[in-house]
This record gives structure tokens, C-alpha cells and sequence, in this order.
């Protein structure tokens, strides 16, 4: 399977992967970061970005992500995910459906 294949087949199932404190999917609030495929090592590293600096679910999200990820991965694949603090979170990143059922918009940044 092609890393693009790949790539798009992870990100379907971590649709699946609901935020434990706000009960929406991870790729709908925008905490998808980033998805790098590594052929030569059989490994996905997914990065995500916690809505919060002190986000008391993040081992959660992590197994819960990580879970997702090794169920759609080829035999032998490796899912690797992790939370990067570093990155903001804001109602900006949240897909434009999730923005309008939470009544977000971007004038009110």
C-alpha cells in the first residue's frame, strides 16, 4: 500500500476517535497535526495538538488514537502517536461543520 493510501486510511479511522472531554471526533476539532509514513520502517507517527496545555485526557486521546491507528495499519506497521504542547489550539483548526453547530465563526476570533 502506497504511504497516500496509507496516509488517508489512517486519517479515516482516526475520524472514529472521539475527544474524551467533548465527545467529537479529533479530525473534526482540528487536533490532526500531522501524519508521516516511514515505508522503510513500517511506521506511522501521528502528531496531535491537545485543546488544551494541561489537557487532563491526553493519555487517553493517546490510546484511544494509537488504538485507531495499529487496527487500520498493514500487519506489521507501527502506529506512533503523540501530542506536541508546543502547537495553539483554536476554534479556527475545528472543521467548518463542527464550527457552525458550535456557533463558532471566524469573526468572533
Amino acid at each position: 500500500m502506497d504511504t497516500v493510501a496509507l496516509t488517508a486510511r489512517l486519517r479515516q479511522a482516526l475520524q472514529s476517535v472521539l475527544d474524551p472531554e467533548i465527545g467529537e471526533s479529533i479530525v473534526d476539532l482540528g487536533l490532526v497535526e500531522r501524519i508521516d509514513a516511514a515505508p522503510g520502517e513500517q511506521r506511522l507517527s501521528v502528531v496531535l495538538v491537545p485543546t488544551s496545555a494541561t489537557c487532563p485526557m491526553s493519555d487517553l486521546l493517546i490510546e484511544d488514537a494509537t488504538a485507531a491507528a495499529e487496527q487500520a495499519l498493514p500487519g506489521g506497521w507501527v502506529a506512533d502517536v503523540t501530542l506536541d504542547f508546543s502547537l495553539p489550539w483554536s476554534p479556527a483548526r475545528m472543521s467548518p461543520a463542527l464550527q457552525q453547530r458550535f456557533g463558532w465563526s471566524a469573526d468572533a476570533d
